[in-house]
């Protein structure tokens, strides 16, 4: 360690107390002035501007549609220019929104497009809507489409037979009687109001059901009612007459093979039986070739699959085979109409917009006594999820041979075939070898997913 001399002690003492000297000069000269002089405080010194509170950069639209007699649902949907948050972003905001009221979502559901709708009570409509349009965008109700809902509303769940063909509650519950415990016991809650909405009517409804919804399944217990009055007529597609077939026999027991018939052709016309069968199955083609015929016998029940398909058309005349089904269908007392396809896919063809529908649709003059005159039900997959069973996958294993597996590749053009191929024999799956075998179960299954 160094030692300091002793000018350098002198030094450092100097400047000591030169630096106390300069203190006590400083604190003397500040001594003189205002005590709050170096209290800086910049929220009262120097207050600054008001500024609002930015804009998010996400907005979103809340559309407001009916979704059934007694209920509307909120479909978060983007705004042009502005990004759009995610779905429970959205279910958050309108929750917060509504909060200030007491109204809970009955239960959230999936549209047709694969958002996400909240469902709530048709009577909360107006508070619900005043609190949203103080708050975000929204796209509301027609006004004449809600007034009129509104007023059907009040004719649900009481049912007067204004026409002569029209059924009371206790004729209804005595037809559901007659039907198998294993088909009334399988009906969903909205199948069962489906079938009640036909019965009440005699037997005579459009089902405008959203594809997959089981209309199939009602227009059977519809017939099963009245099976006991005399023969079933199905008109359907000619691809669907085997399916029908089927159902019918899976949930009537009491319809045997031998009870439903099949036309193919006319050497499939019923006049030709010994015994008339209880349900004939026929394509719109071959009705209209035996017109004649099946115009002779009578029928208890006409339904017509895909009924679509029977619709007016600018033609001086209508199309054979949609002349006959309106020839067969005035015979008829009870007509069950099924179709996922209630109007034709012309732009405009019912408004361009929901407002210009209810203004040619939804007049309130229209409406009186309309409890008798409505003929049609129709639900979407949307609105009744929560009463639909889970999803269900089925692998179905197809035991092919080569030559099924040279024509499907035929069929869907993924392999040119020689001429030798087209000719060699024919050999089970089974019988290849492991990997030849797992290649063509791979190529089947890129078949059938294509198909």
């Amino acid at each position: 360690m160094v030692e300091l001399t002793e000018e350098q002690r002198n030094q450092m003492e100097a400047n000591r107390i030169a630096a106390l000297a300069k203190r006590k000069a400083f604190l003397e000269s500040i001594s003189q002035q205002n005590p709050w002089h170096l209290f800086k405080c910049q929220k009262i010194s120097q207050p600054q501007p008001f500024q609002p509170k930015p804009e998010p950069d996400f907005k979103f639209l809340a559309r407001l549609e009916i979704c059934s007699y007694d209920s509307f649902t909120i479909t978060p949907l983007p705004v042009p220019n502005f990004h759009f948050p995610t779905f429970d972003t959205c279910f958050a905001i309108l929750n917060n929104i509504l909060s200030r009221m007491d109204v809970d979502p009955s239960h959230f559901t999936q549209t047709s497009a694969g958002g996400k709708a909240c469902v709530f009570k048709l009577a909360d409509y107006r508070s619900v809507l005043k609190l949203l349009k103080a708050e975000i965008e929204v796209e509301e109700i027609p006004w004449n489409t809600f007034n009129v809902v509104e007023k059907l509303s009040h004719l649900e769940g009481r049912w007067t037979p204004v026409r002569p063909e029209h059924l009371t509650d206790d004729e209804v519950d005595g037809l559901i009687g007659k039907l198998p415990k294993s088909l009334v016991d399988v009906l969903l809650p909205f199948q069962m109001d489906g079938l009640r909405f036909a019965l009440r009517r005699g037997g005579r409804c459009l089902i405008a059901d959203e594809m997959g919804l089981g209309k199939t399944l009602q227009a059977i217990a519809i017939a099963g009612c009245f099976m006991d009055e005399g023969s079933i007529l199905v008109v359907c597609p000619a691809v669907l007459r085997y399916s029908w077939a089927e159902e019918i026999e899976r949930w009537l027991p009491s319809c045997l093979p031998a009870d439903i018939h099949l036309v193919f052709g006319h050497q499939d016309n019923p006049v030709y039986l010994t015994r008339c069968p209880k349900v004939v199955v026929i394509s719109y083609t071959m009705l209209h070739r035996l017109r004649k015929s099946m115009l002779e016998r009578k029928w208890a029940l006409l339904i017509v699959d895909e009924s679509h398909h029977v619709r007016a058309t600018k033609k001086a005349s209508e199309p054979g085979e949609i002349k006959a089904v309106l020839d067969v269908a005035s015979e008829i007392k009870r007509i069950i109409l099924l179709s996922g396809t209630p109007s034709l896919s012309r732009p405009g063809l019912l408004g361009t917009t929901k407002y210009e529908f209810a203004k040619t649709y939804c007049d309130l003059k229209y409406i009186k006594g309309v409890q008798g005159k409505i003929f049609a039900i129709r639900r979407l997959k949307e609105h009744v999820l929560q009463q639909l069973p889970p999803k269900r996958r089925q692998i179905i294993k197809l035991s092919l041979k080569r030559s099924d597996i040279v024509a499907a590749k035929t069929a869907v053009g993924a392999l040119k075939i020689d001429a030798s191929e087209n000719a060699s024999e024919e050999m089970p799956l089974e019988s290849l070898d492991e990997h030849d075998g797992l290649a063509y179960q791979e190529e089947i299954a890129i078949l059938l997913r294509s198909l």
